[in-house]
């Protein structure tokens, strides 16, 4: 599988050893407040590293654990999904409290799409937000999304976001 990395960011695998740090930031509900209906219990946080880890085996690809390359502390997770009955392709994000405002997100989600566009010869990418996430709009706009469209999913409207291959981005 695929490691990226940034200046400060190591994106990699989940690994075992990770369980309890992921638990931990999707106990929080001001993290999972724009992603989950409420806080993840342990066993749904196991199911979900369990889920993104077999989202690279089935697709190629998938969300990486973020962690800071200077202490190798696990701060989130960043990168892509495409489940069935799905948007597509579509970059998700979410970052332990702690890290929110150092620019981490930003960092982490540019080096997610270049690969994207460079490696994986993607020529679009979604970006499902909720309206009220105004600090996700903003970053995926700095990412260069526009919007797209409207969705509604479990009786709530989201917001698609694309971003589009640049011509000048090649494999």
């Amino acid at each position: 599988m695929t490691e990226l990395l940034t200046d400060r960011l190591h994106l990699r695998t989940f690994r075992l050893d990770d369980f309890e740090a992921h638990a931990e930031i999707t106990a929080d509900p001001e993290v999972m407040r724009y992603i989950h209906a409420g806080p993840l219990s342990r066993v749904e946080a196991w199911w979900q590293i369990a889920r993104y880890v077999g989202h690279w085996q089935l697709r190629g690809y998938g969300m990486w654990a973020v962690a800071e390359r200077s202490t190798n502390r696990l701060i989130g997770h960043i990168g892509f999904l495409n489940p069935e009955a799905g948007l597509g392709f579509e970059l998700g994000w979410a970052l332990a409290r702690h890290a929110w405002g150092r620019g981490y997100a930003l960092e982490g989600t540019r080096a997610a799409v270049h690969h994207a566009f460079t490696v994986l010869e993607r020529d679009h990418i979604a970006c499902v937000i909720r309206p009220e996430n105004e600090r996700s709009i903003l970053l995926a706009e700095r990412l260069g999304a526009t919007l797209e469209g409207e969705t509604e999913e479990s009786g709530r409207k989201l917001l698609v976001y694309g971003i589009r291959r640049p011509e000048t981005v090649g494999p």
